[in-house]
């Protein structure tokens, strides 16, 4: 159990050292006005931040740094958010207010200003389609072999991909076939649509109807299996790899391959609901234990979502990106509408 005047002390050495990237020592504290107590008396609490956990002392200098522990107590205890982030809500509001822009140029300019504001790398996974539920299905043709699959989701999404025919099978074929899948479809979860049409698709009635081959059942879950393909939108590892810790070219490595192998991407689709910060070794996305992980969801509705995540050492401003990712996860929403 921390005193209140530990707390403040391990507040001010976390948002000092963010600042500075030095160890701060008991001298440097005294300055800070809300800390009015002796040297003596602050280097007796940083002696026990350091014997619990909270800090660390480096090999070159008689300050200390704050410990993944205590980086970790200052994000759940001690976040304040920095007021002075204002001006940059408002440039994220002139993006996403846009009416020129497209969905997707809004949402890489949004990325692009937040790593430019912060120095960090920002990734967006755009709005999955896996839990939506389908109101509507229709293929479009728009020749004798190409033609626009069309789903409505219960958010109101359309979401299309154009599909061409199979040889030896005419599109009048798959028209019909797809008005006898329309009813067993309906409010179906786009991620259920491969059993449903197997199911579906096993039924006599389909198979007397029509010459119902596997390779066109193959075809029509290849045609809906893509629209559980998720946008990904990233900006700033070159920034990212200004920051002192990652100059090591070991560890730059590390991030690169995490990031290329698409270990972040998946580590985002495993987020629970809301907010989260994962500091160094609790992250479980491979090679990326050297940094911290804010990641957030935007919602559109109750079924369809996607996720923002910002990457930056563990030394981050917390108190300037945790109210920027909110602020973004909430503004979203309205560049799909």
């Amino acid at each position: 159990m921390l005193s209140d005047r530990q707390k403040l002390i391990l507040k001010a050495i976390v948002e000092e050292y963010v600042v500075t990237n030095e160890p701060v020592g008991s001298k440097s504290l005294t300055n800070k006005p809300y800390l009015d107590f002796s040297s003596a008396t602050i280097r007796y609490d940083m002696q026990h931040l350091e014997e619990a956990g909270f800090l660390e002392k480096t090999h070159t200098s008689s300050g200390r740094a704050p410990s993944e522990k205590g980086y970790r107590y200052y994000v759940d205890n001690l976040l304040t958010r920095d007021e002075e982030i204002k001006d940059i809500y408002l440039g994220l509001d002139r993006i996403l207010d846009n009416k020129l822009a497209t969905k997707e140029e809004a949402l890489q300019q949004s990325i692009n200003y937040i790593s430019d504001k912060t120095g960090y790398y920002v990734s967006i996974l755009g709005s999955s389609a896996c839990y939506a539920h389908v109101k509507k299905m229709e293929i479009v043709p728009l020749s004798d072999k190409d033609a626009l699959l069309l789903i409505v989701t219960n958010s109101g999404v359309v979401r299309s991909q154009r599909i061409i025919v199979p040889d030896n099978f005419k599109m009048e074929d798959l028209l019909r076939i797809m008005s006898m899948f329309d009813v067993a479809m309906y409010d179906q979860a786009i991620y259920e649509i491969r059993d449903v049409l197997s199911k579906e698709a096993m039924k006599p009635r389909i198979r007397q109807m029509v010459d119902f081959r596997d390779d066109i059942l193959n075809f029509m879950i290849k045609g809906f299996a893509s629209f559980l393909n998720t946008e990904c939108y990233q900006s700033g590892l070159a920034k990212l790899f200004h920051q002192p810790e990652f100059q090591d070219y070991q560890v730059m490595q590390k991030i690169i391959k995490a990031i290329d192998e698409s270990s972040l991407n998946e580590y985002m689709l495993k987020r629970g609901q809301g907010l989260q910060v994962h500091i160094g070794e609790e992250n479980e996305a491979a090679g990326l234990s050297d940094c911290a992980i804010i990641t957030i969801p935007y919602f559109l509705d109750e079924n369809e979502y996607g996720t923002i995540a910002l990457v930056g050492p563990k030394r981050m401003n917390y108190r300037q990106t945790v109210p920027i990712m909110e602020y973004l996860a909430k503004s979203l929403p309205k560049i799909y509408k």
